[in-house]
């Protein structure tokens, strides 16, 4: 199965995890809404409030100069990068000439046509790695997410609220009908968009490090190693020590769906020595320092070492399952929330068991 696979079916079998959470937000979808946090004079972070269903969208930076824009990853859904570009229109009179999209999962990328209708010229921007993977997997999801599949799941979900019961005939529960409705409201508001727009690809790609002039600014694109998937992009502003890392690093707790557990160890180490005051993570609240970071470079080395043990020891992939034990880093980024635990066993800890041991096996067979 491709890593795009596993990301719909862990998308779309979501909808039937009888999840005992209580979402505390409107019932409109999160696609739609964003926060502006000023980070320093002409560095802005568009900021995505957290999620209670698998439907989510990136955060995104704005850095001006004095002749030009750059803008890191376009979010989710078209409508959203259009009131994104609106707000950078009232901030500045300059043009965006750089869009940088940090990986190729949609939730960064989907208003890449958006970008391109608002700023002709617009030069699109992301790693070697990152456009191969993008040109393969984003239209895969697209056509697998909008799929007879996915029409036969939104109507099996409002046949189960409209009956009140589940598949098995079980009684929904209060939190768990909760839940249904808001999946349902962010599939429904994300498919109606994704129909009406298109994968745009990156015009410029780099294999190592990339300076960007912006005018009086200059920004740093770097490549530090594959690590939340092939080709991630940090982005750094030296002059104001501002950093934006994709879904390198995520809030509140990580993802892993075909990353590089080992190597993405090594990433932590390179970026935690750049010196910051404000890192805009690729999901989540901005942070101050390498804190935050550092407890997912612990959790990352704890399940890679637990894998290689249970590998040495011949145990099985089920069995190393079982073997893995990191609840003591999980209850503090979940903070108990029922959510929050659901999200770091489907989007974290499933794959990143299943990539260490995979890559361990292939180590120890060389």
């Amino acid at each position: 199965m491709t890593s795009t696979q596993k990301l719909c079916c862990i998308l779309l079998a979501a909808w039937w995890y009888p999840l005992a959470l209580s979402a505390q937000r409107r019932p409109e979808t999160v696609l739609t809404e964003y926060e502006t946090v000023k980070l320093a004079d002409g560095v802005f972070a568009f900021v995505a409030p957290e999620s209670k269903t698998p439907f989510v969208s990136g955060n995104s930076m704005v850095v001006i100069g004095s002749e030009s824009v750059l803008v890191v990853d376009s979010t989710n859904v078209p409508s959203l990068a259009r009131r994104m570009i609106t707000e950078i229109k009232r901030l500045t009179d300059k043009p965006v000439r750089f869009l940088v999209n940090t990986h190729w999962h949609p939730d960064h990328l989907m208003g890449n046509a958006t970008y391109q209708e608002a700023f002709p010229g617009l030069s699109i921007v992301s790693t070697t790695a990152m456009r191969e993977i993008a040109d393969v997997q984003v239209p895969a999801y697209f056509d697998q997410t909008l799929g007879a599949a996915s029409g036969a799941m939104t109507s099996a979900l409002r046949g189960m609220l409209e009956s009140g019961k589940k598949r098995n005939g079980t009684e929904l529960t209060a939190d768990e009908r909760e839940f249904f409705e808001l999946e349902l409201v962010d599939y429904e508001a994300w498919s109606a968009e994704a129909r009406r727009t298109r994968y745009v690809a990156p015009t410029v790609t780099f294999d190592h490090e990339l300076t960007v002039r912006l005018g009086g600014r200059t920004v740093r694109l770097m490549f530090l190693g594959r690590g939340n998937t092939a080709g991630d992009a940090v982005i750094y502003v030296p002059d104001a020590r501002i950093v934006a890392t994709g879904d390198l690093l995520v809030g509140p707790t990580p993802y892993a769906t075909a990353s590089f557990l080992r190597e993405w160890i090594g990433v932590f180490d390179q970026l935690t020595r750049l010196d910051v005051a404000a890192i805009v993570p690729g999901h989540g609240p901005v942070e101050h320092d390498w804190r935050h970071a550092v407890q997912v470079r612990t959790l990352l080395q704890s399940v890679t070492d637990q894998v290689d043990r249970a590998v040495a020891k011949g145990l099985t992939l089920d069995d190393t399952r079982k073997a893995v034990d990191v609840s003591g880093i999980r209850d503090q980024m979940t903070a108990g929330d029922p959510f929050r635990r659901r999200a770091f066993d489907d989007f974290f800890l499933t794959s990143a068991i299943e990539r260490a041991y995979r890559d361990a096996m292939y180590r120890a067979e060389k």
